[in-house]
């Protein structure tokens, strides 16, 4: 790994996350190194994350990704981009939808339906107080730090299938790449110009996320990052 170019980390929750992303990424960043970090986890839902472990949680996958790249060190980090799925973490409990036919969590505009309902309640609480940490923090390890939203999810903005099956998450990353491979620009202009850009700064697109039914719907903040 060339040492001449300061990395830009990029931490993301699933394979497919890195698939739909990195080669676009690497092409449109110029003079870093863009790298991915796939933790295999939503860290933010699990149930062991809370607002008080969730900096230093971050602190060991950043470990994690220097051991996994012999030779590196903390300096050699140029910033943190976390990216990361709303889940609609932010609606209110009454919404979130009791249904024991359900094999599998279904996100809706308006609700959540679940076979599960208190662990989704007490998710929902845990992750609101963990992404409200999250986007008021600036450094981890001393190393600049942002995070940026895709709700309801990923695949959600991305390919606007809110509750995409495994199998075709590979296949939509695939055909995302295909798309914007060459025309990288058109990437930006995807997120910045599509009806889900949220309005206003960095710190009023997490106020804007965590109003009314925000969290469900399709609502990306990852725009703002080109402008910064």
């Amino acid at each position: 790994m060339s040492k001449t170019k300061k990395i830009i980390l990029f931490i993301v929750e699933g394979i497919t996350d890195e698939m739909s992303l990195s080669l676009i990424l690497s092409k449109l960043i110029d003079g870093s190194n863009v790298q991915f970090h796939v933790i295999n986890q939503d860290i933010t839902a699990d149930f062991n994350s809370n607002s008080q472990n969730i900096i230093r949680k971050i602190d060991n996958e950043l470990k994690k990704f220097l051991a996994q790249n012999n030779g590196l060190k903390k300096t050699d980090i140029k910033e943190i981009i976390h990216l990361v799925d709303t889940d609609g973490a932010f609606i209110k409990e009454d919404f979130i939808l009791e249904d024991s036919q359900k094999l599998k969590t279904f996100y809706t505009t308006n609700s959540i339906v679940t076979n599960k309902r208190n662990l989704i309640i007490e998710r929902n609480e845990r992750k609101a107080g963990i992404l409200n940490k999250l986007y008021q923090t600036s450094h981890i390890g001393r190393i600049g730090y942002k995070v940026y939203f895709f709700s309801c999810n990923l695949e959600h903005v991305l390919h606007n299938s809110q509750n995409a099956k495994c199998d075709d998450k590979c296949l939509y990353s695939y055909r995302f790449v295909d798309k914007y491979i060459g025309h990288e620009k058109e990437f930006i202009d995807f997120l910045s110009e599509g009806e889900f850009a949220t309005p206003g700064d960095y710190k009023e697109s997490w106020q804007f996320i965590k109003e009314d039914f925000n969290s469900l719907n399709r609502f990306c903040n990852f725009h703002l990052y080109f402008k910064s």
